[in-house]
């Protein structure tokens, strides 16, 4: 699964990439919080206030969006994940949609600074007062290969980066 990830500036396309791991919208050195107002099929969800938000794919899901709180998602599971960095809310948590949703993350026009979006750590571009990031499940899916099955090799890459589940048993009384 790929994202698809546009930025609209008075209505026109202004940036167009698929994207494998995820999107990072941030406040860069800015001392003030980024503020985004969010929307999935033009759905109003909440005005995030916060240091940042990831846009992830599954695969994406074990890198900064894991870091930043957001759940392990399995690479069989086709969605969306949208994660908060460091909310200024305690009742914003991670959510995740189907890969059908289109996530909107909209920078009002009266904010006090601007924002940062980044696409798998690269291609770092600022977004202006009034853009619109389109966040969306590529039609173009990044083919994979696996050694025994998914389940198997996920759990495999699991251990082997994180130690998931790792730990030495207790021994009897």
């Amino acid at each position: 699964m790929r994202l698809r990830c546009r930025i609209i500036r008075n209505g026109s396309v202004v940036m167009d990439l698929a994207v494998m791991n995820d999107a990072v919208v941030e406040r860069g050195s800015s001392p003030y919080l980024a503020s985004l107002d969010c929307f999935c099929n033009d759905q109003y969800v909440t005005t995030v206030q916060a240091d940042g938000l990831i846009i992830a794919t599954p695969t994406g899901s074990t890198a900064y969006s894991m870091s930043a709180g957001g759940s392990m998602v399995h690479p069989g599971i086709q969605a969306l994940l949208l994660t908060p960095i460091c909310p200024h809310s305690l009742s914003f948590r991670p959510l995740i949609f189907p890969d059908s949703a289109v996530i909107s993350l909209c920078m009002p026009k009266d904010v006090r600074s601007h924002a940062w979006v980044s696409f798998d750590g690269r291609f770092r571009h600022r977004l202006m007062d009034g853009d619109v990031l389109e966040v969306s499940t590529s039609e173009y899916p990044l083919p994979t290969v696996t050694h025994q099955n998914v389940t198997a090799d996920w759990f495999r890459a699991l251990n082997k980066a994180f130690n998931f589940n790792m730990r030495t048993r207790q021994k009897p009384l």
